[in-house]
């Protein structure tokens, strides 16, 4: 017996809850599980997403590419000058740990802001004084 659209979005949302239920958070590994299994039961990814977001958000989850996509967007604010300062990086880590909602650790955000910059070229002002190899300290 095949299960109706109405039955697979059901199940699809059950799958979102299931993902998020111990931490409140789906990372990128899970969403993409979901999203196959989106796909495996005939929705689409458009909806797919719509649907992941929405759950999240009446849920109150955190959903880790959401996060990265703010980091690089204020990354790449911030970078227009071509580097970004450590009061940049920290503005930056600040707004990503308050979306978090305390879903991940101060270290674990420093280090994905730091591998988004990466990632994408952007280059840290450091200083030649005290201090100044703070972006080179996060490890």
């Amino acid at each position: 017996m095949t299960m109706s659209l109405e039955d697979i979005k059901k199940r699809f949302v059950q799958e979102i809850k299931l993902r998020a239920y111990d931490d409140r958070f789906i990372d990128l590994e899970e969403e993409r599980d979901i999203l196959q299994m989106a796909v495996k039961e005939g929705l689409t990814i458009d909806f797919a997403l719509r649907a992941l977001q929405q759950v999240c958000e009446a849920n109150d989850y955190v959903i880790e590419r959401l996060l990265d996509e703010k980091a690089k967007e204020m990354l790449e604010q911030f970078a227009a000058d071509g580097q970004v300062d450590k009061k940049e990086f920290y503005d930056t880590v600040a707004v990503v740990a308050k979306a978090a909602k305390g879903r991940l650790s101060k270290s674990a955000i420093e280090k994905k802001v730091k591998a988004i910059m990466e990632d994408n070229g952007m280059v840290a002002r450091q200083g030649l004084f005290k201090g100044g190899k703070w972006y080179d300290e996060i490890a």
